[in-house]
């Protein structure tokens, strides 16, 4: 129970928290990526703390380690939630659709009309005083707020559960069948089972800690004080005619988290990334290509395709391979796991049929609506297994899953409606950042460390999404009313309500069928992907893995692979000349670089917060 209050407590600070920085401070991010830095940064604090309680008090329990995973699944779970994963992409959205309508841009003629008056907000001051901020004289307009949210909360909540379900399933599968490694939980278990691994008296730990704490501080400090030195962490290197970008960017969080990542993942990751940028660069100097806007890979589309190919081979592959043991797991008692799998199963049936429904309310057709839950899953699955094995923190969808119904069916066949419908979904299927499923997949590896009582973690887990959804929904309006949401976060209050209706009005105004070009890629890189398993199959040394291939073109993974290619490095020297005795002697330095980031990235948001500065961000992947 304790535990349960805590986290409870936590997840309500931390979305109100990054909500806050978000519109007011616009500091570090914390909770934009799979990193889940504010849960770091309090499992930090607490497992610290309680290590000087029991030094201190010998007699007393302090919170034990049950109960400081508990709330630390409560915590991932809810960083999931308040920025990129939901709200700063939801609440923006259904009040900029009018707000940013213009003349210009012609939505209130081509996109306005055939989006379900029920799902956005559409009196014109509540819109324009949620961006412009509260005249003294006015009061809030909740009820203009509650209509669209009771429809919305509803299907985010039907959408989290059917998460959670897949996750139940799939977890043993996963964890003991195919003894994926999880790299993100080893930081905190290690902090949080501090009396067995002895972290805080651990010299490499610290050392590791004080590496990224001392450049943040430096970095930090420059933003106030311009004469103390700036170290720089990211250039750009010009290729290819400076038609690209090579970035060299040093993210001590990724470099901890890969090390913990099998060698030839690691390796495929990095290769792959450089490889696939010498194939764009090869497209851009030769002009072969399209000029399309495709959201969220625009400097890469094609590439986007190829590699949803192989996402698609990946999930698809996997599940089928591993079908007879996940119909034994869906079959067994499972007497001590968070949810019986059968249940599990009903639920996820059930949640899939009220998603399935809702978006035929909001104007989406029958296929298109299979077609668009079918990739938005598959997606999220595949990700979350690339979280699971490859550790990546910071990754999203090759191409999302409205615009893979739209290239699939073609947008002449789809009609306004649909498209309008589609861009509705951009919300929880686009900018797949962060999401709860990832986090619930982490959790279940930690939880393995309770022996009795898994169930109470289910609804620990329910607690958080119900807390984190109604909190950081009532912050975010309230401080729009108050400071205006235009002076906030640019992207999540300016530019990203936009973006999606930009593509959706194009193929609205341009419509086509099938984009035979973009599924000529898709199956380019499906049968890479089948040639890379039959290899690996083959060849029991073959050095490339097929995940590093499917995620080689993501915009975050040209951002970390020279991160990646250090620790991969590294731990390959280590490896090859101290063997696993060295390897483990060092875990401690990797998960000092991952928690001293995140500590000091929180420290200088709460500096930020008590000087009332905007704008310093030490912090991003």
């Amino acid at each position: 129970m304790k535990g349960l209050i805590i986290g409870a407590i936590l997840s309500f600070l931390i979305s109100v928290c990054d909500v806050y920085n978000m519109v007011k401070i616009q500091g570090s991010y914390m909770t934009i990526d799979f990193t889940t830095g504010f849960a770091i940064f309090f499992i930090f604090f607490l497992t610290f703390f309680n290590f000087l309680f029991k030094r201190i008090f010998k007699k007393r329990r302090g919170l034990t380690p049950s109960e400081l995973m508990i709330i630390y699944i409560m915590m991932i779970v809810c960083c999931s939630i308040p920025t990129m994963g939901l709200t700063l992409y939801l609440i923006p959205l259904i009040a900029g659709i009018k707000y940013y309508s213009t003349p210009q841009n012609e939505w209130d003629r081509f996109i306005i009309p055939y989006i379900k008056k029920n799902l956005i907000i559409t009196n014109e001051n509540a819109i324009r005083y949620f961006f412009e901020g509260l005249p003294e004289s006015e009061k809030i307009p909740w009820i203009e707020w509650l209509k669209p949210l009771s429809l919305w909360i509803p299907l985010i909540l039907a959408i989290y559960l059917a998460m959670i379900f897949i996750m139940v399933i799939l977890h043993k599968q996963w964890s003991e069948n195919e003894k994926l490694n999880y790299p993100m939980t080893k930081a905190p278990l290690e902090l949080i089972n501090f009396n067995a691994t002895n972290i805080f008296n651990n010299g490499l730990f610290w050392f590791g800690f004080f590496i990224p704490f001392i450049f943040g501080v430096f970095n930090g400090l420059h933003f106030y004080f311009p004469n103390v030195p700036q170290i720089k962490m990211v250039k750009w290197i010009g290729i290819f005619r400076k038609t690209l970008d090579l970035q060299i960017r040093l993210s001590f969080p990724m470099i901890g988290f890969t090390y913990f990542v099998s060698s030839s993942l690691a390796f495929s990751l990095w290769f792959f990334c450089l490889l696939t940028t010498i194939e764009q660069g090869l497209f851009n100097i030769t002009g072969f290509g399209i000029q399309e806007f495709l959201p969220y890979n625009a400097d890469r589309p094609l590439l986007g395709w190829q590699s949803l190919g192989s996402l698609i081979v990946i999930v698809l592959y996997g599940l089928w391979s591993s079908r007879k043991n996940l119909t034994k797991i869906i079959k067994s008692k499972e007497e001590n796991e968070i949810l019986s799998p059968k249940i599990a199963l009903y639920g996820l049936i059930i949640s899939f049929l009220f998603i399935y429904f809702w978006l035929l309310y909001s104007g989406i057709s029958f296929l298109p609506a299979i077609l668009f839950i079918f990739f938005a899953f598959l997606i999220y699955i595949g990700i979350t297994r690339v979280i699971c094995e490859g550790g990546l923190s910071a990754t999203r969808a090759p191409v999302i899953a409205p615009v893979i119904t739209n290239s699939f069916l073609g947008s002449s066949r789809l009609g306004p409606e649909n498209l309008a419908g589609l861009g509705l979904t951009f919300v929880y299927s686009s900018d797949v950042r962060t999401f709860v499923m990832a986090s619930v997949a982490n959790g279940l590896k930690i939880v393995e460390e309770i022996k009795e009582k898994r169930k109470i973690i289910f609804w620990a887990i329910i607690i958080s999404i119900l807390i984190t959804l109604l909190s950081s929904i009532w912050m975010t309006i309230f401080l729009c009313y108050k400071y205006g949401g235009i002076n906030a976060n640019q992207w999540f209050f300016v530019s990203g309500p936009q973006y999606p209706i930009r593509y959706i009005v194009e193929k609205i105004k341009n419509p086509k069928g099938p984009d035979w070009l973009y599924l000529k890629f898709t199956g380019i890189g499906a049968v890479f992907t089948i040639f890379l398993f039959v290899m690996r199959t083959r060849f029991l040394n073959f050095p490339f893995h097929p995940l590093g291939f499917t995620f080689s073109t993501i915009m975050m993974t040209n951002a970390l692979w020279f991160s990646i290619f250090i620790s991969w490095l590294i731990k390959s020297l280590i490896l090859r000349y101290g063997g696993a005795k060295i390897y483990n002697k060092f875990k401690g330095f990797f998960i000092g670089l991952i928690v001293g980031q995140f500590v000091i990235s929180g420290l200088f948001l709460i500096v930020d917060f008590i000087t009332g500065q905007t704008g310093n961000v030490l912090f991003w992947a």
